[in-house]
């Protein structure tokens, strides 16, 4: 049995040694384990390649900062008069026009007095008038006269105070707005300053941005920007052109930024108060200029380059970046008007490699 294992052994060490040791094996001759890797001279196959004909073109460079709508006015308003509210008019979310009633404090009871305070006015101006006839007479002394004048300015501060306490009766809306809010409801009482009604205008609006300190030598009044929804599903396409009314010259303290005032079109009331939104400026336009897809352009080890087609060969040029616009790169040399540049495949070729091109834009 010891003996049969020694055999084994020494079988599998020998099929081993055939196998591993040059020469061995096969007739002993090494080369026909080689694989053929010779290649005929001049037999490369060309890649195929996409291309786009060179053209300048005017490229706006912008910057896109976010921003908060306010409405263009945002009122707040309190009663001038205390008094238990006996009528509210509009519904919360109603149009109003200015100066159209809110609610009204106590009418009855204020105009009633006012009425008074109008007879008793009436009364002593007559009186006035008798007595200064009498004076010219030299009927009555000048005393009588100081007294009916004083009772007459009298009477008329207080039909002049009560008039003043029912006109405040009704609160009216100073704008043209929306009723956002009552803070009141009928038959409470009110106090003179309690918050009653919240007033919106929002048929144009305010965007407010906080631009930092390099964007803001870009941001002058009457700049006209573009006002863009948050990034939120469904929410393309629905732009609108604004523009800067005001920009602070001192930074904010906390921020570093200088807040920055947007007149904002709203009449389709598509926009809200407090809503986020983006807003895009307009750092500067570039003129006829070379601008290539990003995708276009090829980095290894730190160079930038690009391939054109020249006579059917691929040609790297190496080229230098200027501002990069939406996917775009202004090209400062390298390039030429009218030259073919490789816009998909050129991550295959090397520089004089054979290429051919393919009309669909589908490689």
């Amino acid at each position: 049995m010891r003996v049969s294992n020694r055999w084994i052994i020494g079988a599998i060490t020998l099929v081993f040694l055939m196998i591993h040791v040059p020469g061995c094996g096969k007739g002993g001759n090494s080369e026909a384990i080689e694989p053929a890797t010779t290649q005929v001279e001049g037999s490369a196959r060309p890649t195929n390649v996409v291309v786009h004909r060179i053209t300048t073109e005017d490229v706006e460079e912008v910057f896109t900062l976010p921003g908060n709508i306010e409405a263009w006015e945002d009122l707040t308003l309190s009663l001038e008069q205390s008094g238990p509210i006996r009528w509210i008019g509009p519904r919360e979310g109603e149009r109003l026009k200015k100066g159209e009633a809110i609610l009204r404090i106590d009418p009855e009871t204020l105009k009633s007095q006012h009425d008074k305070n109008q007879t008793e006015y009436d009364l002593k101006k007559k009186h006035l008038e008798r007595v200064e006839q009498l004076l010219r007479e030299e009927l009555v002394s000048q005393k009588q006269y100081d007294d009916a004048r004083l009772t007459f300015e009298s009477a008329k501060a207080s039909l002049t105070q009560s008039r003043i306490a029912l006109e405040k009766s009704t609160l009216v809306s100073p704008i043209d707005g929306i009723l956002d809010r009552l803070l009141v409801d009928r038959g409470e009482f009110g106090n003179i300053g309690t918050p009653a009604a919240v007033v919106v205008q929002v048929d144009r609006l305010k965007v407010i941005v906080d631009v930092p300190e390099k964007d803001v030598t870009a941001t002058r009044v009457g700049q006209k920007v573009t006002v863009l929804p948050a990034e939120v599903k469904g929410a393309a396409g629905i732009g609108r052109p604004g523009k800067v009314i005001h920009v602070t010259y001192r930074a904010d303290d906390m921020t570093r930024t200088y807040p920055t005032k947007i007149e904002m079109d709203n009449r389709d009331m598509w926009y809200r108060p407090g809503m986020i939104v983006r807003v895009r400026f307009i750092r500067r336009i570039l003129n006829d200029v070379i601008a290539i897809p990003l995708y276009a352009i090829v980095d290894r080890e730190g160079d930038k380059f690009i391939f054109v087609v020249e006579n059917g060969m691929a040609v790297r040029r190496l080229v230098h970046l200027g501002p990069i616009v939406e996917g775009k790169a202004v090209i400062h040399g390298g390039i030429q008007v009218g030259e073919d540049l490789v816009v998909k495949g050129q991550q295959l070729l090397t520089d004089g490699g054979p290429v051919r091109l393919v009309k669909n834009g589908q490689l």
